[in-house]
């Protein structure tokens, strides 16, 4: 998290109790502190390369609205960092080519697994741009499930470590 994002909840934080609205600066305190422990999380993976990429992608991309989860811990990513990076890439260029410049979709990434990792996507689009989003779309990892309901299509990629 930058430093300005950091001022503006804190600034929302102060506003809120100096308003006496004690239940929404609770609030905002608590997804403050949920979104510095993901951070702290994604920086113990040992794969600087797609951290950085993910950090920088939630700020740099205003068209989407990212948002990410990291399930699990002491674990080094060190040796898929840079395949994770590029297939992670690869599918928000792609997701680019599927929307229009006034959209804002949101993208939820999620890192989990013990004995391989799991990079799994949720991306929002048109029911009917599911197919031709997956298509001929290519993986440095193994494509393990995909499932599409409604305007919400998911899908997980597995890493061996």
């Amino acid at each position: 998290m930058y430093r300005h994002d950091l001022m503006n909840d804190l600034q929302i934080i102060q506003g809120y109790a100096t308003m006496g609205k004690y239940d929404k600066s609770n609030e905002k305190v608590n997804q403050l502190t949920e979104r510095l422990k993901d951070e702290r999380l994604l920086q113990a993976l040992n794969a600087d390369q797609f951290a950085y990429w993910l950090l920088t992608l939630s700020l740099a991309e205003k068209q989407l609205e990212v948002t990410y989860d990291i399930d699990v811990e002491d674990s080094d990513l060190k040796s898929i960092d840079e395949q994770m990076k590029v297939d992670s890439e690869n599918i928000i260029e792609r997701l680019f080519k599927h929307i229009n410049e006034y959209e804002i979709k949101p993208v939820h990434i999620v890192v989990s697994g013990h004995n391989s990792t799991l990079l799994s996507f949720e991306i929002v689009l048109n029911k009917g741009q599911h197919e031709v989003f997956m298509n001929d779309l290519t993986f440095n990892g193994k494509l393990q499930n995909k499932t599409s309901e409604d305007e919400s299509l998911k899908f997980t990629i597995e890493y061996i470590n």
